[in-house]
Parts: C-alpha cells; structure tokens; sequence
C-alpha cells in the first residue's frame, strides 16, 4: 500500500527522533536511495545526496507509524498530530521539505522504488528536480509488520556531491561524481553560482589545484580496501567557497560500524586561525556580501554606470558621477539575518581624495530602523582610485510595513564615486584559538567563513577562515596505571589520535621496558607489565612523532605505572538521593 504527499505547513508539538538502524535495515535504506538515483539519472535528473536528519525524521515516522498506528494505516500525519514538513524541521534539517513517499508495510527496497515508480504522485516526488538530499526509514517489527518512509529537502546554502549514485560499495577506485552548483535564490546570505572547483581525497586538499566547474568529474579513490571520502570545494566570482564531501567503501562488503554515509548540518563551526591577527577581537561571516551586480542593486538618480573593474570583489562595480545634482544608489534584500548585531563594510574609492568637504556619504536602513549616514570626505580616502572600507553597524529588524535591509550611497561631491560592494560581518568579539562560532541561524554546511580581526577602529583585511585542525592531537594527554606486584597485569589504556591538516603519518614507540604500544588505524593500545619492578612510583612515555610533514609538534604522553604489594576491593555504600 503505497501513499505519497507533496507538502503542508502544519506545526504541533516537537517530535523524538529515533536516529539509532540494524544493520540489516541500514542497508535497506541504502539501498531505496541508490535504486532511486538511478531513476533519476536514467532521465537525466541530478541524483540525491543521502542526509542525516531527513533520515532521522523518516526512521521516526516509520516507527510512530508500526508502533502507534492500527494495522492498515496508510498516511503522513503523525500520532501527534505533524505532518512531513514539521518532521524534518524537528529533526533539525533547515532547509526546503515536505514532500514524502511512504510504502505502508515492509517491502524489499526494489519493490518499493518500483511502487513509487508506478505511482504518478510517488513518482513526482521521487524525480523531482528540485530536491537535492533525501532520507529513508525503515522500521520492522518481529512480526514482520513495517513501514517504509522517503523524505526529500533542498537547503539553499548547499550544493552537495554525490559518489557513484550514492551508492554503499564500488570495487574499482575509478568512480563517478556528480556536483551540484550553489543554488543562486539571490540575497546577501545566499552563495553565487560556481565558477571553480576542486577534488581531493584527504579534506586538507593538499596539492589540489583550481580547475574550471563542472556538474560531472571521473574520480580515482585513494587505493586500498575501506571507507573513501572525496572532498570537493566550489567558489564563486567573490571567492566565497563551500567544501562538501560524500564517502564510499572500496571493497565488496562494507564495514558499517565506521560509517558515515549522511550529510548533515551543525550549529556551529570550529575556527583555527582566529587569533592570528595579532588583534584582541574578530569578526565573522559566512560569505555576506551585497555587490553592485546584484539584480537588487539600483541606481535612483544622477549620472551613474557600471564599470568593468579588476580591483572589484566581482569584477566589476557602479560609478556615480558629477552632473544633474547628487548621484544615489541602493541595493536591498528581505531575507537576511534579523535581531542580530553586524557590520556593513562599504567598499569605495574616489577619483580625487584631496577636498576636505563632503564627496559621498553612507547609510544602512534595517527595516524600521536607520544607521547613519556617515558622511565621507575626500581626504578620508588614503589614495585616489584606491578601494577603502568603511564600517557601519547594524541590525537588521523588519516589519510588515518596512521589510527591507537597505545599503544606501550617495555621491554628493564634485569626484567620482565608485561602489564595489558591502561585506557584512557580525559583531566582534574576543579572539582565541580555536574558537567555535555559533553560525546566525544554526545551519552550518561547509560554508567558507570569513575573518577580520579588530582592534577598536582599525581593522583587517578580508581572511579565509581554517576550519580543521593543523595539529595532531592525542586524548587523554596522560595515563595512571595501578598494579599489585604479585597480580594480574593492568587493563590496557587507548589513546586516540586526531589527525590534523595535512594528514600524517606517525610513529610510535616507549621509552621503557616495562611499557608497550600497538597501533591500529588512529588508536594507540597502551600495556603495562610490572614483572620484576619493585614496589613504588614508575614513571614513562609513549611517543608519538609525525612523519613526512612539516610543522607538527611531536607528542609525549606522560605515564605513570605505581606497584603496590597489594591490592584491596572496597565495597561503597550506595545513597539513594
């Protein structure tokens, strides 16, 4: 029994999700995604990236619909009332959802893309061009009762890529890709079109070069048997970047204890290289930019072109010119971020930077409330026909009546005024290493973060953000072991290792005979022998030197080995409170 929706905007009350799958149907759904993407590719529609929390809304309503429901029930709202649309919300996916397959009753995964198939609403949904991710749920009971639900969403602020059709195993490391572009909605949040790209195994991207966007690439895996990730980082005309990334298991059979096949979002992002400036504060943004080319952008009177510019961010920029009085320009958006505290750096430069009176001035208007103007003169520009940024800040609060954030330049002087653009930044605030941004809206997928880094009124340039570690790191950073010396051995202690950018590869060895190492993949197993140590305080060093990079530290974990004549079990008292 089949039954298929396309959207719906009820809301209720938040929904648990089940993230937690067997093996058996992990595979399942798997497979749905795969058979689906060929499909799609078979009429020459993009395939589906597989994604974590449409997945987690999808196993949630698969089991809400077995555990809850009647046998025979066959729909899309939920016991609590929720439909597709709040699901995915409520599982944490941002971006576009709503429309949902479902196969009421345990099916094989073939049998269920053949129902959809031959269903025209199933169908729509399954080839639809404008989805981008999906997420499949699985449920079956022991008595074989089961529910089957597909959930398909499109964030605007990703474009994801997609290994071999997604599918779980190749056995050749040549494999296909596809890339999708950024989506181009437009607004000052939303990412540009890709004009480059890069491919690389390892997420450092060493030795990856430029080349020009392409939606599909042939690609070699690094060799070997198991789980393989391609990264690829796209950018636009401004040098705005994403990176993405999807993973395959080179071999027959794949190993699913390690895996991690979903795309998903994070709050939050983790930046290395926020105090490298040398300044006590730094700001962020994920690539917000109002540019003179925007389709928003427009000139409201006096003389005024756009002009091919190679100092430009984009390329080109707006010049107001002398003559008919004031030249005035806006560009404008109603979908960034609101009730936040930012800054709008205006990027300008002047023809003529020796008047002492006014030539241009500044202002941001944030729905019901203005900033500014700032009135520029001439000799505030350190050079003629030299780019200078111009900070002002903000926040962005609209209403019904006004729902427009406003950046607004007038040209008020005898010299040419030429805007480039506006890059929004938030806040400053204090800068260490690392630090962790909390992304405005709580949807972070790989976007490139800018940096300034301020110090009162002065501030940087533009710097790209390192969000990966370039250190090797080890937990814990020390071992304690206790022992009789007439008994058994300790347990072994792990310690395990996060590689940093560039991956190294390293070795490890003890400074001592009573102490021994063993690696496996990027755990270190830790054992100790107190055969013949006396009695007391021992103390050593497990090792860990990086080879063939350059710039990572060797690391010394501290061990301490203590021999005691004898052990005793204490038995505690528990105190219920």
């Amino acid at each position: 029994m089949l039954c298929t929706l396309a959207s719906s905007a009820v809301m209720g009350q938040r929904n648990t999700i089940i993230s937690e799958q067997s093996p058996s149907l992990l595979l399942d759904e798997a497979r749905v995604v795969y058979l689906g993407n060929l499909e799609r590719r078979a009429r020459g529609i993009p395939p589906l990236r597989w994604n974590r929390q449409l997945t987690g809304a999808a196993r949630w309503y698969s089991w809400d619909s077995t555990e809850n429901r009647p046998v025979g029930f066959c729909g899309h709202q939920d016991t609590a009332g929720n439909w597709p649309d709040y699901r995915t919300r409520a599982s944490g996916y941002l971006g576009n959802a709503g429309a949902e397959n479902a196969f009421c009753g345990y099916v094989t995964p073939e049998i269920a893309i053949q129902g959809w198939m031959n269903s025209p609403g199933h169908r729509a949904n399954l080839l639809d061009p404008n989805s981008r991710e999906t997420g499949v749920g699985y449920y079956r009971r022991s008595d074989g009762r089961g529910y089957i639900t597909q959930d398909f969403g499109n964030d605007p602020v990703y474009a994801p890529v997609v290994i071999e059709n997604e599918a779980m195993t190749t056995t050749t490391p040549s494999v296909n890709l596809y890339i999708y572009d950024r989506p181009t909605s437009g607004g000052f949040a939303a990412p540009g079109a890709a004009t480059q790209m890069m491919i690389s195994n390892s997420p450092c991207f060493a030795g990856a070069v430029w080349e020009p966007y392409a939606a599909t690439r042939t690609w070699t895996l690094e060799g070997g048997e198991g789980w393989r990730q391609v990264n690829v980082k796209t950018r636009d005309t401004f040098g705005r970047t994403l990176t993405v990334s999807d993973t395959i298991y080179l071999g027959a059979h794949a190993v699913l204890d390690d895996a991690d096949l979903a795309s998903s979002t994070r709050a939050q992002v983790t930046i290395y290289n926020a105090a490298d400036g040398g300044a006590p504060q730094v700001q962020f943004s994920a690539g917000w930019l109002a540019d003179n080319s925007f389709s928003t952008f427009e000139k409201l009177w006096g003389n005024g072109e756009r002009v091919t510019d190679s100092e430009a961010l984009g390329g080109s920029a707006f010049r107001l010119s002398p003559g008919n009085g004031e030249s005035a320009a806006w560009v404008w958006d109603t979908a960034f971020i609101t009730n936040t505290p930012m800054t709008g750096y205006f990027r300008l430069k002047v023809n003529d930077n020796t008047s002492g009176s006014e030539v241009a001035r500044i202002m941001v208007q944030g729905g019901s409330s203005s900033y500014g103007p700032i009135s520029l003169r001439g000799i505030d520009f350190t050079a003629p026909d030299r780019y200078q940024e111009f900070p002002l800040n903000f926040v962005f609060n609209p209403s019904s009546s006004d729902p427009f954030l406003m950046f607004r330049i007038w040209r008020s002087g005898s010299a040419d005024v030429t805007f480039d653009a506006v890059s929004i930044f938030s806040a400053p605030q204090p800068a260490s290493e690392p630090l962790t941004w909390a992304v405005p809206g709580g949807n972070y997928r790989g976007q490139g973060i800018w940096l300034r880094y301020v110090n009162g009124h002065t501030f940087s340039d533009i710097v790209e953000a390192i969000t990966y570690s370039t250190e090797l790191r080890v937990s814990p950073a020390e071992l304690m072991f206790l022992a009789a010396r007439d008994g058994e051995s300790p347990a072994d202690a792990l310690l395990t290792l996060t590689q940093g950018c560039p991956p190294a590869r390293w070795q490890v060895r003890s400074d001592t005979p009573w102490l021994r190492v063993e690696t496996r993949d990027s755990v270190i197993i830790v054992h100790v022998d107190q055969s013949g140590l006396n009695t007391g305080v021992h103390t050593g060093a497990v090792t860990i030197t990086p080879e063939g990079v350059t710039g990572v530290a060797t690391i010394n974990v501290p061990v301490r080995f203590i021999v005691v004549e004898q052990l005793f079990t204490a038995h505690l008292p528990v105190i219920n409170r």
